[in-house]
Formats: C-alpha cells, structure tokens, sequence
C-alpha cells in the first residue's frame, strides 16, 4: 500500500487509520463508473445538462460541439480537462487518439496528470 501512495503522492497512513472494505467498494466504483460510452449512448446522469445537449445535438461527445467550449460544459470541468478536450478540437479524434495511445505508451496517467514510473 506504502507504494501505491508514493507512486501517486498521497500520503500514506497506518493500515488500521482506514477501513479497507470501504477503500475496496470505492474502487469499485470507479471501475464500474469509468466504462462510460459517451452523453449520446446514454452516458452520464439523466439530469447533466452536457447529456442532454450532446443528446440533442447527436453528438457523440460534448467537444465535437461547435460552441465548445460552453457553460454548460465548464461547470463540469477542471482546468486540465478543458485542456485535453480543447486538443481534441484542435486535432481532430484520430490525431487525438494516436496522442493518447503515444502518452500511454511513455507511462503518461491521464487522470492523475503526470508520467508515473511503471517500471517493474
């Protein structure tokens, strides 16, 4: 456990300072929250408005929008994703994509925002 939280620079407590099995179902969650298919495909929570845009404009992603970005999208959004979908924009899905794929390759981790050192 002391690795995982040096790897990603959380601070690391005693084992006893949290309860596991909430840890687990935490993880769980993320796991089953992160195959979104995307707002036209019935991602999201009924209530967003970015999915109900997306919906109505038949887009398959809210950065596909002419008037990306919007309101509606920034409430949603941190400063680091607004920069990753601007890209996307600017780039088109499949340059996009092939960034991605090269990131991943060099350790990049998307959601925490930096390389990691994956070495083994």
């Amino acid at each position: 456990m002391r690795e995982l939280a040096d790897l990603y620079g959380f601070e690391f407590r005693s084992e006893g300072a949290f309860d596991f099995k909430q840890f687990v179902k935490g993880l769980e969650w993320f796991i089953e929250n992160a195959k979104c298919p995307g707002c036209r495909e019935g991602g999201g929570p009924p209530w967003c408005e970015v999915r109900k845009c997306c919906f109505e404009k038949r887009l398959r992603i809210c950065f596909e929008c002419e008037e990306f970005p919007c309101s509606k999208f920034e409430e949603y959004a941190d400063p680091d994703t607004m920069d990753r979908y601007k890209r996307f924009k600017e780039i088109g899905f499949e340059k996009w994509v092939e960034e991605q794929v090269q990131k991943a390759r060099e350790g990049y981790e998307i959601h925490l925002q930096k390389v990691a050192a994956l070495k083994t």
